[in-house]
């Protein structure tokens, strides 16, 4: 890549031991009622802050809810935006939680099946991870990219378009 490139990923932030100790008890720390959600609207807002201060960036996320891919068309609406989908079998996504070892088993595989979080929208790019990631994929990545029409907008497209 002839430019420089941010690797921007919400488990870099959770890594750096920014969240406070998980609960799930209904109070102002619980998890997915209160604390998760406003993280991941903060993430998103800092995705655009690097982006318009000059940055390119590699986004490593999953959108999990149709509305997180809206609030990102919006947020992100006059950027050039490429986006893949990055689609692993089931089972292998839970052999790769096992060894993780800070995931809940099935977490991803839910992602899938029960968000069904590759049904939010049409991708620019989609590559299949089930056997690894090698030189091939990169390549691949990297040729589409090159080969993009930017700012095609694909983020903000329906999944009735898709």
């Amino acid at each position: 890549m002839e430019e420089p490139f941010l690797h921007v990923s919400s488990d870099q932030f959770v890594a750096a031991g920014m969240l406070p100790p998980r609960r799930d008890d209904g109070g102002p720390f619980d998890w997915w009622l209160q604390v998760r959600p406003r993280f991941f609207a903060a993430f998103h807002q800092c995705l655009l802050a690097f982006a318009v201060t000059g940055n390119d960036l590699i986004v490593e996320h999953v959108i999990e809810f149709r509305s997180w891919r809206a609030d990102l068309a919006v947020l992100l609406a006059d950027l050039d935006v490429f986006l893949i989908g990055v689609h692993c079998a089931p089972d292998e996504l839970d052999r790769r939680e096992r060894i993780r070892g800070d995931r809940r088993i099935g977490e991803r595989r839910a992602h899938v099946e029960l968000n069904g979080i590759h049904t939010f929208g049409p991708y620019d790019f989609e590559i299949d991870t089930t056997a690894g990631v090698n030189t091939q994929t990169i390549a691949s990545v990297l040729s589409a990219w090159k080969r993009r029409a930017p700012s095609s907008g694909t983020l903000a497209q329906s999944p009735q378009k898709y």
